[in-house]
């Protein structure tokens, strides 16, 4: 599907940005790192060679070659000249009487040089017509620097694994609400459009049999009137409640305010009692609190008990019962009920009643309107509310819907 290819297509760009971020910063810390250690073994190095070159100082003279100077540091190397002659230097390994030209600084300067695949850091100082060199081999120092870089290039290669393994899961956590809310949207869609279709088809049909039969009468085709009349009226009840659903998704402005809940019954019950009247249904509510007043957005509210009771009346029979309480359940919240006696719901329904279009092989069997939409407005209002919605229901012994929301704090004027 182009979804999934979207979604791969994002996931591999996140996790591409991820690694390249990741991994510059390790290749600066690694450069960083590096540079610290070099520039500190350097320095500890260039240190020594000062003090050796002040010891050596201090103690030359002209009879140095006939009694050496000990050294403090004995794998320091001096060569000390007088003009362009050698004065004096002490017998190592690396070279004979003098230092080869090319090595050889031409500043009075600390460098690194190299000879024959060694390593030697220098001072040379010139000071009247005597020239001093103070050199030492840094073989070993090299050798650890270069084990360093081996070490951060390893790090990095890792680093580079870890981060890809991290970056792929936190790439496809966080694509994954994204991804369920598009595919939720697209089956919103495949719904919306399976469900609207349905009564456009049997409105068409109707329509195209009135055309066949152009001589009849509005009397002769009232039963396809009348069938045509009533997938009308669901097709516009259904696009209402989309666009209700639609609203409600976009605008989550909630208008706070005192709500006496005996009173709120009350409205309703006098909206619903003549339908109950006329259905032989039983209607009736109960407010069993203390303090009647809570703090909530009446419309909001009031849209949400209307769809419980719209569908206790729908899916109950003659003789059933409908009953809306008020109970307190804690300080901070009450509990309103919606209970009916009516056809109830089986416990697999019960999982997707919320979910936007579902209709259970039930009720669909029994050719009772509605879209199954509205239940998925309640959820979304409660949510609004920050209320609780549950259900619990039995097969043909009824049900009820519970929603459990805040009191809110009532405000007092000063």
């Amino acid at each position: 599907m182009i979804n999934n290819n979207v979604f791969a297509k994002t996931q591999k760009k996140i996790i591409i940005n991820i690694m390249f971020l990741v991994e510059l910063f390790m290749i600066i810390m690694s450069i960083f790192i590096y540079s610290y250690f070099k520039s500190s073994i350097l320095s500890t190095i260039d240190n020594s060679l000062l003090d050796e070159y002040r010891f050596v100082h201090s103690v030359f003279t002209q009879n140095s070659i006939r009694d050496p100077i000990v050294l403090q540091d004995p794998k320091d190397i001096v060569y000390i000249y007088e003009d362009d002659q050698i004065r004096y230097y002490t017998q190592n390994r690396y070279f004979d009487q003098s230092i080869p030209k090319n090595i050889q600084p031409t500043k009075e300067n600390l460098e690194t040089l190299n000879y024959n695949g060694y390593s030697f850091r220098t001072y040379t100082l010139k000071e009247g017509k005597y020239t001093f060199k103070i050199m030492r081999n840094i073989d070993s120092e090299m050798e650890s620097l270069s084990h360093l870089i081996v070490l951060l290039i390893i790090s990095d290669i890792i680093s580079l694994l870890l981060v890809y393994v991290i970056a792929k899961y936190l790439a496809s956590k966080t694509l994954k609400p994204i991804e369920q809310s598009w595919n939720k949207q697209i089956k919103f869609v495949q719904d919306a459009s399976h469900e609207l279709r349905t009564p456009v088809t049997i409105i068409q049909s109707k329509l195209e049999s009135l055309l066949k039969s152009p001589e009849s009468t509005v009397e002769d085709e009232a039963e396809t009137i009348a069938t045509a009349m009533r997938e009308a009226r669901q097709l516009k009840k259904m696009i209402s409640e989309l666009l209700s659903l639609s609203k409600e998704e976009s605008i989550v402005k909630v208008n706070n305010e005192k709500i006496n809940i005996k009173e709120l019954f009350s409205d309703i019950f006098e909206s619903y009692s003549e339908i109950a009247e006329y259905q032989n249904k039983g209607f009736s509510y109960s407010v069993n609190m203390k303090n009647n007043i809570i703090v909530s957005d009446r419309t909001k509210l009031t849209q949400l008990l209307r769809i419980l009771v719209d569908n206790a009346f729908k899916y109950t029979e003659p003789g059933d019962s409908i009953t809306i309480l008020a109970n307190e359940k804690t300080r901070d919240r009450i509990t309103l009920e919606v209970k009916d006696t009516g056809v109830g719901i089986s416990l697999k329904d019960q999982k997707h009643i919320f979910d936007r279009f579902f209709r259970s092989d039930a009720v669909r069997a029994k050719d009772i309107e509605g879209s199954g939409i509205g239940l998925s407005i309640a959820k979304l209002t409660a949510g609004m509310l920050k209320a609780n919605i549950k259900v619990k229901s039995t097969i043909n012994q009824g049900t009820s819907f519970f929603i459990e929301i805040p009191r809110g704090r009532i405000m007092r004027k000063k």
